[in-house]
């Protein structure tokens, strides 16, 4: 069930979007609820779905719906479902080809013994667009099934939600992500970058159409049906929004950035009433500075990579302390007894704090601890 504060946690969130703070820093915690019952959900197979089940929305959704009941969401946390074939399905779109999980999980349930299990990746050595002489490929076709599933899966997840959850859009990885997979490998468009320059700028030019047409005709869907949208970030945006992505750069320098991925950047940013750049890993560092002189950029999500992950927030301080002089908000992901320091060290504009805790106990006295009651 959606929080009933959930009226003055949207003013919350509407404050951290332009970098403000009201009477506290928000912080979004959620933790296994301390019943018997929801622990057995999220320890047993009722939450699992097989392959044979990807696109069976009654299964998939229901499971859904076992995890988010089982699940205590504190602070600003709020349940949310959104459809999750994969990172790569927006490639599906138009003709690559996925392969799924054996077994995943519906919605992502960190605190399951399980953890997190992969839904599905990229076929890769496998190109649909084998040259840039004919780029017809970059569009989705009305028929497409997995375009027509992720529809099909928001339209019914809103019917059964009855404000009891929040239904987000679906993980839309574009740009030089897609072209990786369209290509065959982020191999081959490394050195299509060098042989093929224009024919790279023109398919960027084609994969934001398509991105555009994505997000626009599955957040139409949800509009009049609940206020403002989310996604695979867990952040609720007043109006539209998304987090703004493309890990592929992590692999290039910040001139060939600007070159091939800056025009499509500033065109998703342009059009979405709400931003939040995801920077994945060390190797994307060297882009931070360019990325914060975007005037209409929102905020940064900074993910350290499971490689750096085990440093601690207190590794990456700097890095915060840096996007928050620039005056953008920013997203952070600490473990519960980071939290403390984390408050300690950064300001509080802008500033959202993700945990977890261990049980519902647990999670109220965090909470308590800072004022949330």
């Amino acid at each position: 069930m959606l929080p009933k504060s959930w009226e003055k946690i949207q003013e919350y969130y509407k404050a951290w979007w332009n970098c403000e703070v009201l009477d506290k820093v928000p912080i979004f915690v959620t933790a296994p609820r301390d019943d018997p019952q929801s622990r057995k959900i999220l320890s047993g197979n009722a939450i699992e779905v097989k392959r044979e089940e990807a696109f069976n929305k009654e299964k998939v959704i229901g499971c859904a719906e076992k995890i988010l009941q089982a699940t205590f969401y504190g602070g600003v946390a709020f349940p949310c479902y959104w459809p999750n074939f994969g990172t790569d399905v927006f490639s599906a779109y138009m003709g690559a080809d996925i392969e799924f999980s054996p077994i995943f999980l519906p919605v992502f349930a960190p605190f399951s013994p399980k953890g997190e299990i992969p839904v599905s990746w990229a076929k890769w050595n496998n190109p649909i667009l084998k040259d840039y002489s004919d780029l017809s490929v970059i569009q989705i076709k009305e028929d497409n099934f997995y375009w027509q599933k992720t529809k099909e899966f928001i339209s019914y997840a809103l019917e059964r939600s009855q404000g009891n959850y929040f239904v987000g859009l679906t993980d839309i990885h574009p740009s030089m992500d897609s072209l990786a997979v369209l290509r065959g490998s982020p191999q081959q468009v490394c050195l299509d970058l060098i042989d093929n320059p224009e024919g790279v700028k023109r398919a960027m030019k084609l994969l934001w159409k398509v991105w555009h047409k994505v997000y626009e005709e599955t957040y139409q869907i949800t509009v009049g049906r609940q206020e403002g949208s989310s996604s695979w970030i867990h952040l609720w945006f007043p109006e539209k929004g998304y987090p703004i992505q493309d890990d592929f750069t992590a692999l290039i320098s910040t001139s060939m950035y600007q070159e091939f991925f800056w025009e499509e950047l500033l065109s998703e940013i342009n059009y979405l009433d709400y931003s939040i750049y995801h920077l994945d890993g060390p190797d994307a560092l060297k882009h931070l500075d360019m990325i914060l002189d975007i005037s209409r950029l929102n905020a940064i999500q900074w993910v350290p990579g499971a490689a750096m992950a085990k440093e601690g927030v207190k590794r990456w301080i700097s890095v915060y302390r840096k996007i928050q002089a620039k005056r953008k908000a920013v997203q952070i992901f600490c473990r519960h007894d980071e939290v403390d320091f984390v408050l300690e060290n950064l300001q509080p504009e802008g500033l959202l704090i993700f945990t977890m805790c261990s049980s519902e106990k647990e999670a109220k006295e965090l909470l308590l601890h800072r004022g949330w009651g």
